[in-house]
């Protein structure tokens, strides 16, 4: 008896939360309802008065409670019921060609009359053409963009396969402008960064070409971190040729490390199993490898350079123009002692894609290593430039490193010692960093600094050398000798490194 209790409690109780009572009650109200109105004007053809009018009544009272039973529950919060929400919108686009894509939206006047929303309009489009020099980066067309203004980022980037959405407003006062800009990541619907520009009106295409360039580096340069740390979070596995090949780059970008190298590799292996004729991921793969023999992070520094040339040759014969790939294969030649060629490559990157601060970084490396004092100044003025246009990219640590090199071959210790200070600050485990840090002080005379910064090279990788350091920068600047003498200067006058052959007395 107890439990035939339990059993009816518990179909009472879930009555009550399906709503049985209240349903059966309303449909009893409205026929009762509707048969009363029905006897008082039309008392001979009243509801209810025939066996067929009770049993269809009868039948529509089954027929509520049957359809208020098997509809889905209603879910409460706080004691009120809620309906169930909406589907998920399906979800955006997260293909390789999405992941590299920016809309530019239609700037919004916030000056009154015609002239300024066109001059807005002027705007957005010479930032669409500024950010199309950007390299690895797809810009929707202006064209295509701009009708869906006043959309929301989600649609605008499902309908433009982007997930990039670079908006902003504009704003004129007499003789100035103001744009604002931001960059929102449609996938999670975050504001990736904003920034604020202002210039004097003093010619308006000259105006407009400035501050969309402007706008276009520091686009760069954010979209290279976005990138690095929304692929840092994620795992290998599963991921397309394109992400495992951009995964590879947080080695330079986030942690410069010999197991960050060996990582690299491995995903850039993986990403040319999925597409043997991916150019990148073979430039890449040269890269990190000569990456490792530059840091003493290779088992066969030999064989690794070796096979680092032999992927550069590849990458060129499948993609001969690509910006990206010169610019990498461009590093590649000057750390294995191809100056000349490597220089050549870089300036040709730098005419093709402007706005490849990377490539301008290369160029001033290449200016500055083994120079003569012209080409020296000028690679100095450009990396100074890089520093000043875009103090945001992730290549900054290594501007000032090659800052630091830059002022060591100009013989200015002071300012090399200030470079090498911060390239280490960013990039605590730069090997290399550290050592120029370490010549830069031994120059200046001090010896127990020097000493401090060599330990922490060695600290960064335990398999460094400097004597073995030394004979590398011999070996890669055989056409300019003077360089390998300039880039261990301090370290042998604080007592670091034995003399070479001509260094037996005073450095000269």
């Amino acid at each position: 008896m107890t439990m035939l209790a339990g059993r009816w409690s518990q179909a009472s109780e879930k009555a009550r939360d399906r709503g049985l009572g209240r349903a059966v009650g309303a449909y009893v109200f409205s026929l009762m309802l509707l048969a009363t109105v029905e006897w008082v004007s039309n008392p001979e053809r009243a509801l209810l008065l025939h066996g067929t009018d009770i049993q269809l009544a009868f039948g529509g009272l089954v027929l509520t409670g049957l359809l208020a039973w098997l509809a889905p529950r209603p879910r409460s919060f706080g004691g009120h019921s809620v309906a169930a929400p909406a589907a998920p919108a399906s979800p955006l686009p997260v293909s390789d060609t999405a992941q590299a894509s920016v809309a530019v939206m239609p700037l919004e006047s916030l000056s009154r009359g015609e002239d300024d929303a066109l001059l807005a309009q002027g705007f957005a489009a010479e930032i669409t053409r500024a950010l199309s020099g950007v390299p690895d980066l797809r810009i929707v067309p202006f064209a295509q963009s701009a009708p869906l203004a006043g959309q929301p980022a989600a649609a605008i980037a499902k309908a433009l396969n982007a997930r990039y959405i670079l908006s902003g407003t504009f704003q004129r006062s007499p003789g100035r402008v103001r744009i604002i800009v931001r960059l929102t990541d449609a996938q999670s619907g975050t504001e990736a960064w904003v920034a604020s520009y202002e210039h004097d009106l003093d010619d308006l295409f000259k105006v407009q070409r400035e501050v969309a360039e402007a706008i276009a580096v520091e686009t760069g340069s954010q979209y290279l971190n976005i990138v690095s740390e929304d692929l840092c979070r994620q795992p290998p596995q599963g991921l397309s040729a394109w992400s495992l090949t951009h995964k590879a780059l947080t080695f330079w970008t986030v942690s410069y490390t010999a197991e960050a190298s060996a990582d690299a590799i491995g995903w850039l292996e993986q990403a040319l199993k999925l597409e043997p004729d991916n150019a990148m991921a073979h430039v890449l793969l040269a890269f990190v490898l000569n990456q490792r023999v530059v840091n003493s992070f290779a088992d066969d520094p030999l064989g690794e350079n070796g096979r680092a040339l032999a992927e550069v040759d590849a990458a060129l014969r499948l993609a001969p123009r690509d910006a990206t790939v010169m610019e990498y294969a461009a590093l590649v030649w000057l750390n294995c002692g191809f100056r000349k060629r490597s220089l050549h490559t870089a300036r040709r990157v730098v005419a093709i894609a402007p706005f490849n601060m990377v490539a301008w970084g290369y160029v001033g490396c290449n200016l500055v290593w083994g120079g003569s004092p012209e080409e020296i100044e000028e690679g100095l003025a450009i990396l100074h430039r890089l520093l000043d246009e875009a103090p945001n990219h992730p290549s900054v640590p290594f501007w000032h490193y090659f800052l630091a090199v830059g002022y060591t071959e100009a013989g200015r210790y002071e300012p090399a010692q200030e470079h090498a200070h911060t390239a280490v600050g960013f990039h605590p485990g730069f090997c290399l960093g550290w050592v120029a840090l370490a010549n830069a002080q031994g120059a200046l005379g001090d010896t127990a600094a020097a000493a401090e910064s060599s330990a922490r090279a060695r600290a960064a990788n335990p398999r460094f050398d400097l004597e073995g350091f030394r004979q590398y920068l011999t070996a890669i600047s055989r056409e300019w000798p003077e360089t390998a003498r300039r880039q261990t200067i301090g370290l042998v006058r604080a007592g670091l490194l034995a003399p070479g052959q001509d260094q037996a007395g005073e450095p000269r």
